[in-house]
């Protein structure tokens, strides 16, 4: 199972509908609302706020693999927290960080590329 985290935002909706129709792993989408939030048919929309990781756990029962998107919350204790559940691959989102010069913590992640 993978979890996306950011799943209602733009990055996050768009690998969630991508994921989805690949028909490979089974997917999780974490949100803050999971009954305001729309997904896909077959996507597990559950309950969690990565700026609080105790509400984690339960989201993470079952995830092999975690999309992580940065900002959003309390990244280090998400981390710790996925860790602890055993999620064996975590793919960091770092272009939101790389190129939006607002992001948290914004600067060249790469030789010769600048934030905008």
């Amino acid at each position: 199972m993978i979890l996306v985290t950011g799943a209602t935002g733009n990055i996050g909706s768009a690998l969630v509908r991508q994921l989805s129709t690949d028909g490979g792993e089974p997917v999780r989408a974490l949100t803050r609302d999971p009954a305001r939030a729309a997904f896909p048919r077959g996507v597990d929309a559950v309950r969690g706020d990565p700026t609080r990781p105790e509400s984690l756990p339960t989201a993470l029962v079952g995830v092999r693999a975690l999309v992580l998107v940065p900002g959003l919350g309390d990244d280090a204790g998400v981390l710790a927290t996925a860790r602890e559940a055993g999620v064996e691959h975590v793919v960091l989102v770092s272009s939101i960080t790389a190129l939006t010069p607002s992001a948290p913590r914004a600067r060249p992640r790469e030789p010769g590329v600048q934030p905008r």
